[in-house]
């Protein structure tokens, strides 16, 4: 009877953790399909404006005749491992932040952390550098916290980002996006027309610039959320089906305990039976 009672007690802690493991799939099935336009719309403003800053910076190295920085920045290279605050994404965050301690062992930069746990993986990893940690909401990303994150990072001159990548739901893909001030985007013009910059080139590169590194950025956390989701949808459904299996398991091993308690109380009724004939 105490194995019969455990396993009763077993099987409703699987059913309850298959509730849980279902609710999630759908919370987070929700949400990539929420992301995944929001995505579409915000590379479409990344594209536009990339023109617009390859066209203004040409005509502003035509008016100068040579190329310089237009921003004057402290730091030469930061790391920066957008990770997120909580379990059950499969394997996402481990397999970033393994791709990101190959990087910094070949090269030298200064390591940023977004997010709880990549903050755990680094310390219990036993990373024995310093890194700047920042919090950031994994659903509804704070604006002011975004902001800062933007605010640290554009002091380099290079910036890589470690983080998740869409390919399809079941399969994440680990990159590395350089954000530099958007000089991987630039193309090769034949003509350049000559512009007039107000209040001066300076000014006019410098704000197309920093608008350009918040747009990649911005597409970096929504990329990145994307791939979360669908990685969180796959671990719910692998947990998913794992309890149904437990359970059956268990059904299986309540059905035959539960046979063996009729049997043996059949040979007691006819065990006793036999005393009176």
């Amino acid at each position: 009877m105490p194995i019969l009672k455990k396993i009763k007690e077993d099987l409703k802690a699987v059913s309850n953790i298959e509730t849980i493991t279902r609710t999630y799939q759908e919370i987070a099935n929700l949400r990539m399909n929420e992301i995944r336009q929001k995505v579409l719309n915000n590379r479409e403003f990344i594209e536009e404006l990339s023109q617009v800053y390859t066209l203004a910076k040409k005509a502003y190295l035509v008016l100068l005749k040579k190329e310089k920085p237009f921003i004057k920045r402290k730091g030469e290279r930061v790391v920066v491992f957008l990770s997120g605050n909580e379990r059950f994404y499969g394997t996402l965050f481990s397999d970033i932040w393994r791709e990101l301690l190959n990087y910094l062992a070949k090269n030298k930069a200064d390591l940023a952390v977004v997010g709880r746990m990549g903050k755990y993986l680094a310390e219990r990893s036993g990373f024995g550098h310093k890194m700047f940690y920042f919090e950031l909401n994994d659903d509804k990303p704070e604006k002011n916290r975004l902001r800062g994150i933007i605010d640290f990072i554009k002091n380099y001159e290079e910036i890589i980002i470690f983080h998740g990548r869409f390919q399809t739901i079941l399969s994440q893909k680990v990159v590395q996006s350089n954000i530099s001030g958007g000089v991987t985007l630039e193309e090769e013009l034949e003509e350049v027309k000559s512009y007039l910059f107000e209040p001066s080139p300076e000014a006019v590169l410098e704000f197309f610039e920093t608008e350009l590194l918040s747009a990649f950025f911005n597409q970096t956390i929504l990329e990145h959320r994307l791939s979360k989701y669908a990685a969180r949808m796959v671990a719910m459904y692998q947990a998913t089906e794992n309890a149904k299996k437990r359970e059956r398991k268990l059904k299986i091993e309540q059905k035959k305990i539960e046979r063996q308690l009729l049997n043996r109380k059949q040979i007691e009724l006819f065990s006793g039976s036999q005393l009176w004939t």
